[in-house]
């Protein structure tokens, strides 16, 4: 089995070490060897009722019918939830573990900051950003359900490798689960009634590049998929019937 990851690491740095032509394609085709996949559930939201949508960017979606979305034109956005987090075991293992608390703590008001930011840049202002809930408001709720933060030694030994290495590595790492990853569950209330109407939830790994740059930083590389998940929230919020907000790549040749 080790075969296949391995085959599809060398394949992808020998085509970004020559410059193919081809890269787009075999690139394409690898997209869901690269891609992260789904959390179990860590509890926030139930994931039972949620499923993957074609049209939307995120692992699993779930929107309740009927809901006259256009009525909302505020929304508050809520503090990030990390207990779910801090009470999981597997971040015990990790090599942070020292400083994990306000790591994720961090982290989490980074999370809060950057979707605030998000709407707040928002060209078409579709909703309003409030300090707190008011009538007619949407609230946004939050949880960071993982964080592993990158291995810095590692990327470092990466980046001194032959160009493209780096992707031949990712590749490899993803099969060992030694790989920065961050996942969320969210939920959207109507703050008049309490009712759920939406919710969301994705795990990503960092983007594998040939040279990695964001990874000589602990979570350099989860700030940018954060950074991802709150432009792609913007973009749920003004999307039009029909349109296809497509998933974050998990490849770039950009080294950050």
């Amino acid at each position: 089995m080790w075969l296949r990851p391995l085959g599809l690491a060398i394949l992808l740095a020998g085509i970004v070490m020559s410059g193919c032509a081809t890269i787009d394609s075999t690139v394409s085709s690898a997209e869901s060897q690269l891609k992260a996949p789904p959390s179990d559930g860590a509890g926030f939201v139930p994931v039972d009722l949620m499923y993957k949508r074609p049209d939307m960017p995120f692992n699993k979606a779930w929107l309740k019918q009927g809901v006259d979305w256009s009525r909302y034109r505020t929304i508050y956005i809520a503090r990030v939830h990390t207990g779910y987090l801090m009470q999981a075991n597997w971040w015990q293992q990790n090599f942070r573990v020292d400083h994990m608390q306000q790591d994720v703590a961090n982290i989490a008001a980074f999370m809060r900051t950057q979707f605030m930011t998000a709407f707040w840049q928002d060209p078409n202002h579709r909703f309003r950003v409030v300090p707190a809930p008011e009538r007619g408001s949407l609230i946004l709720e939050l949880a960071l359900t993982e964080l592993v933060p990158s291995d810095v030694l590692l990327d470092a030994i990466k980046i001194g490798g032959p160009y493209g290495s780096g992707v031949a590595a990712a590749v490899l790492e993803r099969t060992t689960q030694a790989q920065s990853t961050v996942a969320f569950e969210a939920r959207v209330k109507d703050a008049d009634t309490g009712e759920t109407v939406a919710l969301f939830a994705d795990r990503e790994y960092a983007v594998a590049r040939p040279i990695d740059l964001k990874g000589l930083t602990w979570y350099g590389n989860a700030e940018d998929i954060i950074t991802t998940w709150a432009k792609q929230f913007v973009e749920i919020a003004n999307k039009r019937p029909g349109e296809i907000i497509k998933p974050a790549s998990t490849f770039s040749l950009m080294p950050w």
